[in-house]
């Protein structure tokens, strides 16, 4: 039984040649006692074997497994892996033969492969520091690595590094984590540091006073930050050496609230650690399409990943496009005030009454929502009330991904776009109050 992939027409002459071909690389993956994670779907129709009609509600997703003679796999193959190692095999370039996947498909996976990255994997759900008090991380971290979350999201104007960086060091080096008030969590002491090490994923975001046009001053302060959350430093080379490993996974600009020169120079500045191979991936947050053009007509790469204030009520449809054309994957940020009475009160309650009727909190049908959309997502929780301490759990992969959201669902709240802005919710995830000039400004369109 071959492993197939559904291309779009201009690719159905490459088909029967990929399947045969990523059949042999399953094989061979087997053969070399591989650790396959995630889904690769044995045959891809237009929707999953048992997602309901729109009529129906949501249900879990039955994987159907490789079968190899007798032997059920199930693999961790994504399209861009496959493509790459049939390209190689070819001689030729079939890079964008996994653009057509469905979202559906990915996220029966709970990593996707970045592109233009020094082969990363990054966690679909992550947790991030947004508003987070150093007084709360130790805690916050700790939860979240017990539920399962290995995608941490820091950034300079957070200001918690250097206490992220204490608690993930302990992890690392012990498997134990020590909570505010104490108590040790125990999360992954039967593995070593080493792979305590690869099985995170660090994102960390340059703010808009460490962006330079001094690409040597630029890359000595990312190396700097990547020592204080793991321990790396720039004498290793390309990566962590002990760790075998790049000393952050993403790097992103935290917003385009600069200026043209300092935008690309810091962009290109970080291109070159990645080229390097001391950084992961290099991604931007909150862009708007000119700044992003500005990248390209500069000549330098389309960042891997885009960050924005992404929800069902502000789909930001022009750089959604943008990143489709150019390969780039988007990720919602931290949701924040969506709830508050300058948020989107009717949407609101709209999302809520789905959550209600699915047993579902309003964050893990958000989540749900970015997932199912194909997006990725960095969920934010504080850790000193007992809900919000069990928001974190509740806000992971494993507690998210049984649910599914149903054609009809996903069509209401595709609907609730407004368009909401920044100014209005009074969100400052990577720029001040000063920079907010009234209720309509928002990062995206500030820059025209």
């Amino acid at each position: 039984m071959f492993l197939s992939f559904l291309f779009s027409p201009q690719q159905r002459k490459q088909r029967k040649l990929l399947r045969a071909l990523t059949f042999l690389a399953v094989v061979a993956l087997v053969a070399e006692d591989a650790t396959p994670a995630v889904a690769a779907w044995q045959d891809l129709p237009t929707q999953p074997p048992s997602i309901p009609s729109s009529s129906g509600g949501g249900g879990r997703r039955e994987t159907p497994p490789v079968l190899i003679g007798r032997r059920p796999i199930v693999v961790d193959l994504p399209f861009a892996t496959a493509a790459a190692a049939v390209s190689s095999i070819l001689g030729r370039d079939l890079s964008k033969a996994y653009a057509a996947e469905p979202a559906w498909a990915m996220e029966a996976r709970s990593t996707v492969l970045l592109p233009r990255s020094n082969s990363v994997f990054l966690p679909r759900i992550g947790y991030s520091l947004y508003k987070t008090v150093p007084e709360q991380v130790s805690e916050g971290v700790a939860l979240a690595l017990v539920a399962g979350v290995r995608h941490f999201d820091c950034a300079s104007q957070y200001g918690t590094n250097a206490e992220v960086g204490r608690v993930l060091k302990e992890y690392i080096q012990t498997g134990k984590v020590e909570t505010r008030d104490g108590t040790i969590i125990a999360t992954a002491t039967s593995t070593t540091p080493q792979q305590r090490r690869n099985g995170l994923f660090l994102t960390h975001k340059v703010s808009n006073s460490d962006q330079s046009l001094s690409k040597t001053e630029l890359q000595r302060d990312v190396l700097e930050q990547a020592r204080v959350l793991v321990g790396g430093t720039s004498k290793t080379g390309g990566g962590n050496k002990n760790n075998r490993k790049p000393l952050l996974d993403l790097v992103m600009v935290h917003s385009p609230l600069t200026d043209k020169n300092r935008r690309i120079s810091t962009h290109a500045a970080l291109c070159e650690l990645l080229d390097q191979g001391k950084i992961g991936a290099v991604g931007v947050c909150h862009f708007g399409v000119t700044p992003l053009q500005e990248l390209v007509d500069a000549g330098l790469p389309a960042p891997s990943v885009i960050q924005l204030e992404l929800s069902p009520f502000n789909q930001h449809a022009d750089v959604a496009a943008w990143a489709a054309a150019h390969d780039s994957l988007l990720s919602c940020a931290a949701w924040s005030k969506l709830s508050s009475n300058d948020g989107p009160i009717q949407g609101w309650d709209i999302l809520g009454s789905i959550a209600k009727e699915r047993g579902m909190t309003k964050q893990q049908v958000l989540i749900r929502w970015a997932i199912q959309r194909g997006y990725l997502c960095v969920p934010r929780s504080s850790s000193q009330y007992k809900i919000e301490r069990q928001a974190i759990q509740e806000n992971s992969w494993d507690a998210t991904k049984d649910f599914v959201l149903s054609d009809k669902e996903m069509t209401i709240l595709n609907g609730l776009d407004e368009k909401i802005p920044a100014g209005q919710l009074g969100v400052k995830d990577g720029w001040e109050e000063s920079d907010i000039v009234d209720r309509k400004w928002d990062p995206t369109t500030a820059i025209v």
